[in-house]
């Protein structure tokens, strides 16, 4: 029988000795998942340029998808070998993101939310089922491979297949939140579908692991305060948040929990003539948020996912300066939320 290697792979070496054309070339020909390992070293090759400083296969290794959440044999993340301030700012989203709303379209924005009825008949006839309680995973039936080939366009698609894939090993349900964090655009298809809710799309499957799972819920349960900003053009489209009304998100929403991260993600946005408005979600009910911080690619950040279907009453609307407004918006318990 053919014993395991003892000895790194030479993609490894090629990230610690900084062999820049030679990373290129094994990106290219190799799958995600050969390099993106832990080597018998139990180190990364991603964790090898970070501790050497080889800032520019850092920026390749993460651009490909590699990983930020694997612990080497000291017990530490690629970002804490990465040691100073400039190399770890590669480890943050492009400023280009609109995960947390950003310059987000007034148009797009209207689509996540819907006005609710005093009967809330809105949420009862968009009403989520899952018979397996969000156990697929658990069960083993979990369709992972199938969303992929659904998926197969999407660039980047082999880094949300190995989140798949280690979820469906592991009957772990955070790889699947993993997947969702990662700097892909599949976030972008998940919101997508839940705006449309096509019974025959395999992403439910996604979804109802997520929003069903009792363990997922029960672990990591956020109930507190998290921030929102968004750019808008015209002190009009304001008129979406009217103070008194009630409104549902249609889709899943990133927050942080830390204000400063929500002002500094719309202010490296900077356009005077633009408006700003920041979002402060009051979540008071189980079940509603995740903390997800712990869980995320991006765990600097403190990123809270607030579920679909979520209720929230426009307490408030503050304009604090010409250009900048603070909505506040508290949770509204729903009896029809599951």
């Amino acid at each position: 029988m053919e014993q395991p290697s003892i000895t790194p792979s030479d993609f490894y070496f090629a990230c610690r000795n900084n062999k820049l054309e030679l990373v290129v070339q094994l990106l290219n020909d190799r799958p995600l998942e050969d390099i993106d390992r832990i080597e018998p070293n139990n180190s990364s090759a991603l964790h090898a340029a970070c501790y050497y400083k080889h800032a520019d296969i850092i920026r390749l290794l993460l651009d490909r998808g590699f990983t930020r959440r694997v612990l080497n044999i000291h017990n530490e993340l690629p970002i804490d070998e990465a040691g100073d301030e400039e190399l770890r700012q590669l480890f943050h989203r492009s400023d280009l993101s609109n995960r947390f709303g950003g310059d987000i379209s007034y148009e797009q924005e209207k689509l996540i939310w819907t006005v609710i009825d005093g009967t809330n008949q809105n949420l009862i006839t968009k009403r989520m089922k899952d018979m397996y309680k969000g156990n697929r995973l658990e069960y083993g039936i979990f369709r992972g491979e199938e969303i992929c080939q659904q998926l197969s366009n999407m660039p980047k698609c082999d880094v949300i297949r190995r989140y798949f894939r280690q979820a469906m090993e592991e009957k772990n349900s955070t790889r699947l939140i993993q997947a969702y964090t990662a700097e892909t655009n599949f976030y972008n298809y998940v919101n997508n579908y839940l705006l449309t809710r096509d019974e025959q799309n395999l992403l439910s499957q996604f979804i109802q692991t997520i929003y069903f799972n009792e363990k997922l819920h029960k672990n990591y349960s956020f109930k507190g305060l998290c921030y929102r900003s968004i750019r808008v053009d015209f002190e009009h489209e304001l008129n979406l948040y009217t103070k008194g009304s009630k409104i549902s998100n249609q889709t899943f929403i990133s927050a942080t929990r830390e204000r400063l991260l929500a002002d500094e993600y719309v202010s490296r946005r900077c356009n005077q003539r633009q408006y700003t408005i920041m979002m402060i979600f009051k979540i008071r009910h189980d079940r509603t948020a995740l903390d997800i911080e712990n869980i995320s690619e991006f765990p600097h950040e403190e990123e809270v996912l607030i579920m679909f279907d979520s209720l929230f009453e426009v307490k408030d609307v503050i304009q604090k300066d010409k250009f900048y407004f603070e909505i506040k918006l508290y949770e509204v318990k729903s009896e029809y939320r599951r």
